[in-house]
């Protein structure tokens, strides 16, 4: 079964069977999505709905900018267990001044093939499992961590177990924890969310191997951006959408190619594991009778409270005498 992605890679290459056909289509209103048509006396039961996408309607006469209702279509990207199909609603004529009458037509079939045709190492494609989907951000990840842990096999070797500082949040966090085995539940993984790729493997006290992304590493592209906000704005096409994860998978494969120093640059340097107390002992709010771990909890005259606590508006905090700064 193809993923999302594979689905608009395929799209972009033009790798669909037109079929522009009038079918008959069962539409449940409460989802607002079909949920079935019918066409050459068969029955296609829709099992998926991939996208939904506003498309401007073919117009005569010059290219322009949608202004009525009968200048757009809304598409329907679905998956049924004949293939993946493109259903639309053409509006066809106006029956009075607010109001139009439409037809349902199918517009193309793809094919579903088995398996989808990003190759990429089996690591990779774990990561990407246990994320969700491949990106650039996992990717970036993906190679920090090979690159650290095929770097630091000695001190790995005999020295303590490894921890790591990222400073980012984005997905490549995900790859990471799998790649290490560093992961926030034991403690050895520490986010600082700088907004930067910048990976610090603590091997020892005191010790780190410190990765930047360089800026060259991953090119700036107006196209990818300017669709990347047209996505974002939930305004995309399908086409634009197709167009979109074809140049998101240029960047992937750009990403998995480029050679080590080329991605990174890379120093040995002082890193400092911020250690913090460990404990199971549990403790309740004196504001809101939750449990709270008892290191985490924030002193205000006389009273314990949880950190969210101490951090709400007044009107949160019913005890007299607190005052919140």
């Amino acid at each position: 079964m193809l993923t999302r992605e594979a689905i608009f890679r395929q799209i972009d290459a033009d790798g669909v069977e037109p079929i522009q056909q009038l079918v008959a289509v069962d539409y449940d209103n409460a989802i607002q999505m079909p949920i079935s048509f019918h066409r050459r006396g068969h029955d296609y039961e829709v099992t998926e709905l991939i996208g939904r996408f506003s498309e401007p309607a073919s117009v005569t006469g010059p290219t322009r900018l949608p202004r009525s209702p009968r200048d757009w279509s809304v598409l329907y990207l679905v998956r049924t267990r004949q293939g993946i199909h493109a259903l639309y609603r053409d509006i066809v004529e106006q029956e009075s001044r607010f109001l139009w009458r439409g037809q349902w037509v199918l517009h193309f079939r793809l094919e579903e093939k088995q398996g989808d045709d990003m190759l990429v190492d089996m690591k990779l494609k774990r990561a990407a499992d246990f994320h969700g989907y491949l990106c650039p951000d996992l990717v970036i990840g993906h190679r920090a961590s090979q690159i650290a842990l095929a770097r630091l096999t000695l001190e790995r070797m005999y020295g303590a177990d490894l921890h790591v500082i990222v400073e980012n949040t984005t997905p490549a966090v995900d790859a990471v924890q799998l790649l290490t085995g560093c992961t926030l539940g034991n403690h050895r993984l520490r986010l600082c969310d700088y907004g930067k790729h910048v990976y610090i493997f603590v091997y020892s006290e005191g010790e780190g191997l410190r990765l930047s992304l360089l800026p060259e590493a991953v090119p700036e592209s107006a196209q990818f951006l300017a669709l990347e906000q047209v996505i974002q704005a939930e305004r995309a096409t399908m086409l634009q959408t197709a167009r979109y994860h074809a140049l998101l998978n240029e960047r992937i494969a750009a990403l998995c190619a480029v050679p080590d120093d080329r991605l990174f640059s890379m120093q040995r340097t002082s890193a400092q594991w911020p250690e913090e107390p460990l404990t199971s002992a549990l403790v309740t709010c004196d504001n809101c009778g939750e449990m709270v771990i008892r290191t985490h909890r924030v002193r205000y005259d006389g009273r314990q409270l949880c950190r969210s606590c101490a951090d709400a508006p007044n009107d949160r905090l019913d005890g007299a005498g607190i005052t919140i700064n």
